[in-house]
C-alpha cells in the first residue's frame, strides 16, 4: 500500500491514504452496479421488443376462458350443480 501525502489539515497520511482506499473501493461497487443496471435494462427493453414483435400483449388475461361459469358447467356440470346444492349464497355453509 502507498502511503499518500495528507492534503487535509489535521488528518494524518495513514488516514489519508485509507480514506482515499475507501472511496475508490465504493466508486468501483458503484460503477459494476451501475453496469448491471444498464444491462437489466437493456435486456428488459430487448424482451419487450421481441414480445411486441411476436405479438404478446401484457395487457389480456390469457386465462380468462377458465374463469367464468361457464367453464365450471362444461368441465364439471351435475358435480358443480350437487356442490352448490349445499352451499349457501353467502359463502361455505
Amino acid at each position: 500500500m502507498k502511503i499518500l501525502k495528507s492534503k487535509v489539515a489535521g488528518m494524518t497520511d495513514l488516514e489519508y491514504t485509507k480514506r482515499g482506499n475507501l472511496i475508490r473501493q465504493v466508486m468501483q461497487k458503484r460503477i459494476l452496479e451501475a453496469k448491471r443496471d444498464a444491462e437489466m435494462v437493456k435486456e428488459d427493453k430487448a424482451l419487450q421488443r421481441q414480445l411486441k414483435k411476436e405479438g404478446v400483449d401484457d395487457n389480456t388475461n390469457i386465462n380468462q376462458w377458465t374463469d367464468g361459469p361457464q367453464y365450471l358447467q362444461e368441465h364439471y356440470g351435475s358435480r358443480l350443480a350437487d356442490q352448490t346444492a349445499y352451499e349457501s349464497d353467502e359463502g361455505w355453509n
